[in-house]
């Protein structure tokens, strides 16, 4: 088996919506659509704590792009206009033009609810878009992610609580995270610091009620302590 290449230890993951990568995969034929709304789901996301949205300027520079899109007929700055065009037709993604032509000022947004949102304060009649019909059962399978499950019970997300968020999404099971949140909640702990403590507790004391989503039952509570302290170190008290 060839392992030369792949993706290494640590690497970091983004959130996907499930449907692009199942119906919608499908009906995408367009390799500069698909790129285009690939790259902007993964700008949107690193910039999350910063802004919800990325310019079409940004776009038109991005070496990633450029390079990706370099072949396609017309180049690669009229391919990344196409693909955008053809993300907001299908609904993927939300263009708000801001009084000039200039790509500078054409925000992109991706259309879930925290785009919507973000995109509703800048042009009000944004928050009257909704997102393609999704097939049934796709809508039951989506999940937030950490960033629009504390902006929705705690407040505003500065730069450094983002990093501490992302670590944590990556190590701790997403079950428990939801139900550290609801705890906080519920206790009127509505802070990260509370939930932090909470999922830190649980990934040294074991926690036996909910399932660990990314690890089975049969996983050694021991081992998985001993991964949590190779991430992090002996836990704070």
């Amino acid at each position: 088996m060839d392992m030369a290449q792949g993706f290494s230890r640590g690497t970091r993951y983004t959130s996907i919506p499930l449907p692009l990568l199942g119906p919608w995969l499908q009906d995408i034929l367009s390799l500069a659509e698909l790129k285009c709304t690939l790259r902007v789901l993964g700008l949107a996301q690193q910039r999350r704590s910063q802004r919800l949205w990325v310019t079409l300027a940004e776009l038109i520079a991005d070496p990633i792009l450029l390079n990706g899109l370099a072949q396609e007929p017309g180049g690669a700055p009229d391919a990344i206009r196409t693909g955008i065009s053809q993300a907001v037709q299908r609904g993927t993604l939300i263009r708000i033009q801001q009084g000039h032509e200039d790509p500078s000022h054409t925000l992109l947004f991706v259309n879930d609810d925290p785009g919507r949102r973000a995109a509703a304060n800048i042009l009000p009649e944004a928050s009257k878009l909704h997102p393609q019909e999704l097939p049934e059962g796709e809508a039951g399978q989506t999940r937030p992610n950490i960033f629009s499950l504390y902006e929705e019970n705690i407040g505003t997300i500065t730069p450094l609580l983002a990093e501490e968020m992302e670590e944590a999404e990556r190590t701790h099971p997403w079950p428990w995270i939801q139900e550290a949140f609801r705890e906080a909640v519920d206790h009127n702990r509505r802070n990260w610091r509370y939930i932090a403590r909470i999922l830190e507790r649980w990934a040294v004391e074991g926690k036996d009620n909910g399932e660990p989503g990314r690890h089975s039952k049969e996983t050694d509570p021991k081992e998985y302590l001993r991964d949590y302290l190779r991430r992090h170190g002996h836990p704070s008290r």
